[in-house]
């Protein structure tokens, strides 16, 4: 079996930006369906059939005390209820694709595994993984979890792994200064952009609502075009077919392109500013409104903590073309159970466990990430806090870019989208005949 070196990709970088080491569908999520129908039952009803068994399971980073507290509780429960044994094994993230390079060469994956959730395909297509597509069809919680995320995990149709935590997007801005200029949070995108240009207007020097162009900049404009109705990519028939060139995308495309071109409410210089770069702006009080995750306050401090620490640093999710709100990339965390597991079906049961709603709602607490679960997204819990609330409120209907192996070629090495910006923004093609050309690659990339 011929294994390729695999790039961190997209959704580890994100996983690490949440705080891991430390730490559209528009279909809604249906409550019904969720894990309230207890998928742990089987798990509790197993008595002591798996004993003698021991189990590894593959954690990342370097954990909190909570987080140790919240594993070692999921563990001791499915021990007393199963007789089998968990190893769990912490280990960094910087060494993440290295070791399940190793892992995969020797036949020596664990046998249930936390994985970046863009990265199960990569690993999937290598058959580094069980397919898990019969157990999840039974699976009691699976109509609970958007089909977005269970998009990240499915490969030629194959479901390989299980949406576990999650972290999104929302836009964060400056309360004191909508307070001082009269503004409303936009629920549309004509609403956002007239905000946008009051602050422009109002506050010189400064973007209204900044543009990312930089290494997240996939997080960012995704959700327009699915706030639209559009799509990147689709796989139809074996083969993956480019929607850049489609009205919905196209339309999408270009709102976030005319915030620089037309409206005027960010920089050309935007272009190459990723946002890290955007929340130091922001701290210095030159962005307004930008689009970043619920770590953004943490990045903020590092310039400004007065800021970061005040009430004036707010986040709202970001809206759909005509209201609504616009799907999320979801980034975080899945589990998977390896290709070498000697005891899967004991491996199944964990994953169960480890997939009730408390247990979900715990880990993902104990990360700083959230549920994946619509009905704990969609709970009083984060409906009442200021600050998480939009967060959660994207993730209900989150999404997933292409579900490809090749996908890092066309975002991260030959900057595809990337590239299909600048030269819109820049002028060097119309949206047009950028979108064309941009499309012809990612379904040369995609393809090969």
């Amino acid at each position: 079996m011929k294994f390729t070196k695999i790039a961190v990709s997209t959704a580890t970088t994100a996983v690490l930006a949440l705080g891991l080491a430390a730490c559209g569908s528009g279909t809604s999520t249906s409550t019904s369906d969720s894990a309230s129908a207890d998928p742990s039952a089987a798990a509790s009803s197993a008595g002591p059939k798996y004993a003698g068994q021991t189990l590894s399971f593959w954690r990342w980073g370097d954990p909190t005390p909570e987080q140790k507290s919240v594993m070692e509780k999921v563990v001791a429960d499915f021990e007393k209820n199963t007789g089998a044994k968990v190893n769990v094994q912490w280990s960094p993230w910087t060494g993440y694709a290295e070791k399940f390079q190793a892992a995969a060469a020797g036949s020596e994956t664990p046998d249930v595994t936390e994985i970046g959730n863009t990265d199960v395909i990569t690993w999937a297509a290598q058959d580094v993984f069980l397919d898990l597509t019969d157990k999840v069809g039974a699976f009691p919680g699976k109509g609970g979890i958007s089909q977005g995320m269970w998009d990240t995990d499915t490969l030629d149709g194959k479901i390989y792994g299980v949406p576990w935590m999650a972290g999104d997007r929302a836009v964060i801005y400056r309360k004191d200064w909508f307070k001082e200029l009269k503004l409303e949070v936009p629920k549309t995108w004509d609403e956002l952009v007239a905000a946008a240009k009051t602050i422009s207007e109002k506050k010189k020097g400064t973007a209204g609502f900044e543009f990312n162009g930089g290494s997240d900049m996939m997080q960012s404009l995704a959700p327009f075009v699915w706030g639209v109705g559009g799509e990147i990519a689709k796989s139809e028939n074996g083969k993956w077919v480019s929607k850049l060139s489609e009205p919905t995308a196209r339309e999408g495309i270009k709102f976030y392109t005319d915030l620089i071109t037309a409206h005027k409410v960010s920089p050309v210089a935007s272009l190459g500013r990723n946002s890290i770069e955007i929340a130091r702006n922001f701290a210095n009080g030159k962005t307004g409104m930008y689009i970043d995750g619920s770590w953004a306050k943490a990045e903020i401090s590092k310039t400004n903590k007065k800021l970061s620490e005040s009430e004036n640093v707010g986040a709202f999710a970001l809206p759909a073309k005509d209201g609504n709100i616009a799907p999320q990339f979801a980034g975080g965390s899945d589990l998977a159970i390896g290709k070498d597991s000697k005891h899967p079906e004991a491996a199944w049961e964990l994953i169960q466990m480890l997939m009730t709603e408390e247990n979900n709602q715990a880990n993902a607490d104990a990360m700083g990430l959230f549920p994946t679960y619509g009905s704990l997204l969609q709970g009083e819990k984060y409906k009442s806090d200021e600050w998480l609330g939009p967060f959660a409120a994207g993730l209900v209907n989150g999404k997933g870019l292409p579900a490809s192996p090749n996908w890092v070629e066309v975002d991260k090495n030959k900057l595809v989208i990337h590239n299909m910006l600048r030269d819109i923004v820049q002028g060097k093609k119309t949206l047009e005949a950028a979108t064309d050309e941009a499309g012809k690659q990612v379904e040369e990339l995609l393809n090969q």
